[in-house]
């Protein structure tokens, strides 16, 4: 790792229009800021693409990873831990609070009772449709292929579509099945291309299966098995795009074979890796 890695810049933005910015944030764990980089400087919503525990203030800690989004508000305080090597790599998407505040209010009229705090929820759920149409947009920005109109109405439409999502959800009752379904995350984000198995995992979690099949799905909105899918075709994702041959990522992500690759990344984003690979 260089000196850079450790100790240099970790937030850049990538476009300002005013009422937007898009941004990536690369913090290596060994970078003095890792743990904690200060308050959120903006209201924004986070799309991760390595796993990291994340603790807002106030809030019980959890696992972001390609599978989540992530909600700030401008000054709120958080801290990190590791859980990926690579430390936290993520896309972020700020918008003008007003902004935030009129979208959030379909879902929550009590928003205009914290003006200031427009995202009650911590974290999200980011669904296939809603992880390809963000890596579209920001590799469509790093190519200067759009202009400040879209990338304003593309992530507004973002937004729009992960809190629809996510509300959705409801939040355990207790504080037991939230910490069970907390460490079967981790154990997922950590160990994705594994074949691993019910037993282990409700093991390791010290619940029984048939409660952790019903609490997982509960709290997440997937099934194990489609959680840790949806793991391996996001990093195949990312990793798709540097090229490379397709069963040596079909192997790498864990899948049996190339055909049951291309078969779960075609039901995920709607295309094959060949094509998909093409429109990057």
């Amino acid at each position: 790792m260089t000196d850079t890695a450790r100790t240099g810049p970790f937030r850049t933005v990538m476009v300002d229009t005013g009422a937007v910015r898009v941004g990536a944030f690369r913090c290596h764990p060994e970078h003095p800021s890792f743990a904690d980089s200060g308050p959120a400087r903006d209201c924004c919503f986070v799309f991760p693409r390595t796993a990291v525990e994340i603790r807002h203030e106030h809030e019980r800690p959890f696992v972001a990873n390609p599978n989540v989004v992530t909600f700030y508000n401008r000054g709120q305080e958080y801290r990190r831990a590791a859980v990926s090597a690579e430390g936290d790599r993520c896309d972020w998407f700020a918008v003008d609070a007003e902004i935030a505040r009129d979208i959030v209010r379909a879902f929550d009229p009590a928003v205009d009772d914290r003006p200031e705090w427009p995202f009650r929820l911590a974290r999200g759920q980011s669904d296939h449709a809603a992880y390809l149409a963000q890596r579209e947009l920001f590799e469509a920005i790093q190519r200067g292929a759009v202009d400040g109109l879209e990338v304003e109405e593309r992530a507004v439409r973002l937004l729009e579509g992960v809190l629809r999502l996510s509300y959705r959800r409801a939040p355990a009752r207790t504080a037991a099945p939230r910490d069970a379904v907390a460490h079967v995350e981790r154990v997922l984000s950590e160990r994705w291309d594994q074949p691993l198995r019910l037993r282990d995992l409700a093991a390791e979690a010290g619940v029984s299966m048939y409660h952790l099949c019903r609490t997982f799905r509960q709290e997440t909105g997937r099934t194990l098995h489609q959680y840790r899918t949806a793991l391996r075709v996001r990093w195949a994702l990312e990793t798709v795009r540097g090229g490379g041959r397709l069963v040596d990522i079909a192997v790498a992500a864990g899948f049996s074979s190339h055909s049951h690759f291309t078969s779960a990344f075609r039901a995920a984003f709607g295309a094959t890796p060949q094509l998909v690979r093409a429109r990057f």
